[in-house]
């Protein structure tokens, strides 16, 4: 399936979307162009259980939509999915039929099992936790996932949507307070008998679904932040509480104000946010890690019964993809860089942070993606893209990290503050040592011809460092000399292997 182009459609209860997804190896997919259309179908189903006219109208006129970006974005295979309202209504399967006769496509209508797997691989794939809950929010309905070693183990469905909570209990807006109350009861009762599980103290709870990535906007637009994307943002759980009672002291327009908050939603967020909030303060999260991914990504991937690829493997995969993604950017250049600053930093920081060690081999890797926008600004241009690419796997203390790192290796005393609060996070004096091992590694690599394909080597021999590379003995490397004579009270000498 690698290298093949495939868009899913997903007919949700409060919106339809369409995303066009490229395969890339080990399940690492880039998307090449979406589209979201509201669509309200849990208000269109009349008393009688049926889709409505309109309901079927709109659907229609949506997908038809897709199916046109889907075909002129080159998607070799359409799948599409329908959720909550169309597994609800009726008339749910004669719609997904006129579906089929006019656009021959054939709609999958899952049931609460099946999307909440599907939730699950497309949400937990791209984040750094190996044990916990996953819970999806979506217009209709919401989903939990029990899952072990990134491994699922149990789902759970509830009629908790956003729309469906909304127009169930909060009629009046803005809201009243004793409704309010209501649906909180009604949320914790409903897990109570469903026997969800609290939290271990090593284990994470993942969000997704549009409820939770607005929270989750609402809160980013508030603050100064240095990543620029939601996938794998932290939202606190006293953040989710105090956001939950200011929109519930406002009325829908007050609310479709709120910078951050796509105004589409402002009639739902507030049942949305009651529905998180009840679901954090049950499993004692501390925080929710927020999933750029979700039903559509699992859609492609497909449920899976066996553990997801290990994040420190999804953070491989998704560098190598970006970087292919660059012309100036060769895998074997690359490659020997990253192998080079991994030895010197296993030589010299043995007791430093795993974490950072890693983060020294992604930085390694993705230093010409920086060439390729900017040659006489590289480190600075890779910093800018490893914060606002769509890279999976990575906590965003691990993507400022890789920012820093880089930053640091070219400008030892660069002011961070721009990648403030989270680099205030990091060890700082490990983070400028290992800074300086990246600028070693570089300026060898710089220096080593492209067609001789052999790895440099470290050794530590009575506390001096040397370095056998395959460069020309014409180069001295006397600033790297000394800048790690400054950083490590270390002599270094390079012994250079090119005849």
């Amino acid at each position: 399936m690698s290298g093949q182009r495939i868009a899913v459609v997903d007919i949700g209860s409060n919106s339809g979307r369409v995303v066009v997804l490229q395969v890339v190896d080990h399940g690492a997919l880039e998307v090449i162009d979406e589209l979201r259309t509201p669509l309200r179908l849990a208000r269109q189903i009349d008393h009688e259980g049926r889709l409505t006219n309109r309901g079927f109208e709109t659907t229609l006129e949506a997908v038809g939509n897709f199916v046109a970006l889907a075909q002129g974005q080159g998607a070799e295979e359409i799948r599409a999915v329908g959720t909550f309202a169309m597994r609800e209504a009726k008339n749910g399967g004669v719609l997904a039929e006129l579906i089929r006769e006019r656009f021959g496509l054939t709609v999958e209508i899952v049931n609460g099992d099946r999307e909440a797997r599907f939730g699950f691989v497309g949400a937990v794939y791209g984040i750094d936790v190996a044990d916990g809950l996953s819970v999806d929010i979506g217009g209709g309905s919401m989903q939990l996932v029990r899952f072990q070693d990134r491994a699922p183990t149990y789902a759970w469905t509830f009629p908790f949507g956003a729309l469906r909570l909304t127009d169930g209990f909060l009629p009046n807006d803005p809201p009243k307070n004793g409704d309010v109350r209501t649906l909180r009861k009604h949320i914790r009762e409903a897990l109570v008998e469903a026997g969800i599980p609290r939290l271990a103290e090593s284990e994470a709870l993942v969000g997704t679904g549009g409820a939770i990535r607005n929270l989750a906007k609402i809160d980013l637009r508030r603050r100064r932040y240095p990543v620029g994307r939601l996938h794998g943002y932290e939202l606190p759980r006293s953040v989710v509480r105090r956001t939950t009672r200011v929109l519930a002291r406002m009325d829908t327009a007050q609310r479709a104000a709120i910078p951050g908050l796509n105004s589409g939603r402002a009639d739902s967020i507030l049942a949305g946010a009651i529905a998180v909030n009840e679901v954090m303060q049950f499993v004692r999260a501390g925080s929710l890690h927020v999933s750029g991914q979700g039903l559509r990504e699992g859609v492609v991937r497909g449920t899976v019964s066996e553990a997801l690829p290990a994040p420190e493997v999804v953070r491989a995969v998704s560098v190598l993809a970006l970087c292919r993604e660059f012309y100036r950017w060769n895998q074997p250049h690359a490659e020997r860089r990253a192998q080079l600053a991994v030895a010197l930093f296993d030589a010299l920081m043995p007791k430093a942070d795993p974490m950072l060690r890693e983060a020294l081999g992604h930085a390694a890797q993705v230093i010409d993606v920086g060439a390729t926008i900017d040659v006489y600004n590289r480190h600075a241009r890779a910093a800018d893209v490893v914060l606002d690419s769509d890279l999976q796997g990575f906590s965003h203390r691990m993507l400022v990290a890789v920012a820093a790192l880089l930053i640091m290796a070219e400008r030892p005393g660069a002011n961070l503050k721009a990648l403030r609060p989270i680099v205030d996070t990091l060890p700082t004096e490990e983070l400028a040592a290992a800074a300086t091992l990246l600028d070693l590694a570089d300026q060898v690599e710089r220096r080593s011809p492209p067609t001789v394909l052999r790895d440099a080597s470290v050794t530590v021999r009575d506390g001096a460092v040397e370095v056998h590379a395959p460069v020309s003995h014409w180069w001295r490397g006397d600033e790297c000399t000394a800048r790690i004579q400054a950083t490590f009270g270390r002599d270094l000498s390079i012994v250079a292997e090119l005849e």
